[in-house]
């Protein structure tokens, strides 16, 4: 077996159970034996400990960053524990019960507070997984659908007609979530939608050119947008090569060390339940997503 590979599936079990879900592709009931064991093991069993009596993380839904329900919801599923976890589903369906707002989008905030599609695409991506086929996520959908900017991108911003990358890739997020789920809602529409916000970042050159953090490895992502975070979607949405990918994808192999590995080189500033690797070292995380993104993109050039 190739060492790099070795030394993934010698990290904690949630890099296990991704590395033979979205790399190696193993048979089922490999990825099932693993992935049941992240509730108990490692960072997943850590995650969940951290739960307060309450049912929150941190203080509220989306207080603070990085500790709160919200993202450490995120986590969870992004790690692959799995989807009918009791607590996760709890207070999931408690998110869509007491943040909803009219208009069908999410306030995670204490106070009076407008819906954000970068926090709703997010919440989507989460609530779609541990609730799948809930009723309630038609209308955050429908929420997300008509919020799509005339082109083609989604933002935080409710006063801008224009799309910004944060939000775009975590309502793209949302959107694959759903889907995936095995909902026919709006299916249809859904597919224009993200077909839209996808030629909307590959217009923009994968904003390559842009904030200097996008060529930046790091993880977890949390709300920002990097190069790693879109090709990974790309990649997992079997998206083709078109030449707009090409800068970026450049970038990626040249972050490879001489001996195979990728390295976590930022960290969003925020408060942590624990630190998942250190920045500087090799990532697990990292390593694995540019071996997903290269795999399938050599695949097909």
């Amino acid at each position: 077996m190739d060492a790099v590979v070795q030394w993934l599936l010698e990290g904690d079990v949630s890099i296990q159970y991704l590395t033979h879900r979205y790399l190696l592709e193993s048979d089922a009931d490999v990825l099932l034996r693993l992935q049941s064991r992240i509730a108990s093991e490692g960072y997943g069993a850590a995650y969940l400990a951290l739960q307060n009596e309450n049912g929150h993380w941190g203080i509220w839904y989306y207080q603070p960053k990085w500790t709160s329900t919200h993202y450490t919801l995120l986590e969870l599923k992004n790690i692959g524990l799995p989807a009918a976890n009791t607590p996760c589903r709890e207070i999931t369906s408690r998110m869509l019960s007491e943040c909803m707002l009219p208009d069908g989008g999410l306030n995670l905030a204490k106070s009076e507070h407008a819906s954000d599609s970068c926090v709703d695409g997010m919440a989507l991506s989460y609530a779609a997984y541990f609730l799948a086929g809930d009723a309630r996520l038609k209308r955050l959908v429908d929420h997300l659908l008509d919020s799509q900017r005339p082109d083609g991108g989604f933002t935080w911003n409710p006063n801008s007609n224009f799309g910004d990358p944060h939000s775009t890739v975590c309502v793209l997020e949302g959107f694959s979530e759903y889907l995936a789920s095995g909902t026919s809602h709006r299916k249809n529409q859904i597919a224009a939608a993200q077909a839209n916000a996808v030629s909307f970042l590959l217009e923009n050159k994968l904003f390559f050119s842009g904030d200097q953090r996008y060529r930046m490895l790091a993880y977890p992502f949390r709300y920002r947008y990097d190069l790693l975070r879109a090709l990974e979607y790309l990649a997992l949405q079997r998206m083709p090569f078109c030449e707009p990918m090409r800068p970026a994808l450049d970038w990626l192999k040249s972050k490879q060390s001489r001996e195979g590995f990728w390295n976590l080189e930022l960290e969003h500033r925020g408060a942590v339940h624990f630190p998942l690797e250190t920045r500087g070292s090799h990532s697990r995380f990292v390593t694995l997503k540019a071996l997903v993104i290269l795999k399938h993109f050599q695949s097909i050039s």
